[in-house]
């Protein structure tokens, strides 16, 4: 059996962009949320520091993740988000402990 893939990112936004950040996330989300293998794909945006919001993502198996790297809706947010965001996002990967 395949193991699940969990994604937690974190991505801040320049001052004043975070309203562009959270357009293109939609964008991305509503593309991401067909994709084969996604089970959960969504955002939160933090209540103290609005410019900062965390994505959120389980996948049915890594390679279900590796493949939404290379989706043409992926690249679009990433080419979008290069002018909004204040430096490269983190992401952590995992598998779910508990």
């Amino acid at each position: 059996m395949t193991e699940k893939i969990y994604t937690v990112a974190v991505l801040k936004a320049k001052l004043g962009k975070a309203e562009a950040l959270i357009s293109a996330l939609e964008e991305l989300a509503a593309e991401t949320r067909n994709e084969d293998g996604a089970e959960e794909y969504g955002f939160i945006r933090d209540l103290k520091t609005p410019e900062t919001v965390l994505s959120y993502e389980r996948w049915t198996s890594g390679e279900a993740e590796a493949a939404h790297w290379k989706t043409p809706h992926l690249k679009k947010a990433l080419e979008q988000m290069r002018d909004i965001l204040d430096g490269a996002p983190t992401i952590y990967k995992g598998h779910k402990v508990i």
